[in-house]
């Protein structure tokens, strides 16, 4: 079953492959698509040590990271934030920082498009959510407004 493209005001064309996929998306004259995939992996390359910070799971990770980012100041501890991210308190901070690209995306980066890079990124075809993980997304980052205007597929 081969389905046709369905096209939006914008130029972007999409459709659900069934064939080889589940379900996934698949689009074709993404304007902005690569952009927003660039700024993910910029953030995912984003050198926590560098921010005398670190990730760790065990008691091995977490000594291996220490010694890995600046001495601590006589008093000063590390801090916590979850997800096995420890750091200096200000550290932490400024690493944060570096990871919240959001104000890029939404200047750069077409929600229709990345909602439909993230359902199929969050594998929303098979998924018990149905398309929550990729539509909370886009709705994080342009707010709800914007979102209940996207093109979902439940």
């Amino acid at each position: 079953m081969n389905e046709e493209y369905i096209t939006l005001p914008s130029g972007l064309e999409y459709r659900r492959e069934f064939e080889r996929t589940d379900g996934a998306v698949i689009m074709r004259n993404a304007k902005t698509l690569k952009r927003y995939c660039q700024l993910r992996e910029e953030q995912s390359n984003t050198d926590c040590y560098k921010y005398d910070c670190f990730y760790a799971f065990s008691n091995e990770q977490f000594e291996d990271g220490k010694k890995r980012i600046r001495p601590l100041k006589e008093g000063e501890k590390l801090v916590s934030v979850g997800a096995g991210l420890y750091g200096t308190r200000d550290g932490v901070g400024k690493y944060l920082t570096a990871l919240n690209i959001d104000k890029q995306i939404k200047k750069e980066c077409d929600p229709q498009e990345v909602y439909f890079y993230e359902y199929n990124n969050h594998e929303c075809f098979i998924g018990w959510d149905g398309d929550e993980p990729a539509y909370e997304i886009v709705k994080r980052i342009w707010g709800n407004k914007q979102a209940s205007n996207i093109v979902r597929i439940y």
